[in-house]
């Protein structure tokens, strides 16, 4: 397979629609670019493998933060809302108790009802 067919395989349609109108647009054509020598295409498609592998493994590493974020964000929140319900309860408990040990006087009494 020459280099011609492996980059037009690589390439996108899009891509390839965007690049052409872009040289159009400056006026380069076929006639006025300069032919590369066989080192620089292997260079050229060597660079670009080398892009390829760099964003693919940025991309895998930030997917890899999201899901450890994540993970650690749902580990988190489950017991701290366990814990606040809890602790809730406990408080409304306390405050029940409080309730019935209390008897009416005493209530007047901190009303300022004296009678």
């Amino acid at each position: 397979m020459s280099d011609k067919e492996k980059l037009k395989a690589d390439v996108n349609p899009l891509m390839n629609t965007l690049v052409t109108n872009i040289l159009r647009k400056h006026g380069v054509s076929k006639d006025s670019v300069r032919t590369l020598s066989e080192g620089e295409k292997e260079n050229i498609l060597k660079m670009l493998e080398d892009l390829k592998a760099q964003s693919e493994a940025v991309i895998q590493k930030q997917q890899e933060k999201q899901h450890q974020s994540e993970a650690s964000s749902q580990s988190e929140d489950r017991p701290r809302r366990r814990r606040n319900r809890s602790n809730k309860n406990k408080l409304r408990e306390k405050l029940r108790q409080r309730r019935q040990q209390e008897t009416p006087a005493d209530t007047e009494e901190k009303n300022g009802d004296l009678e």
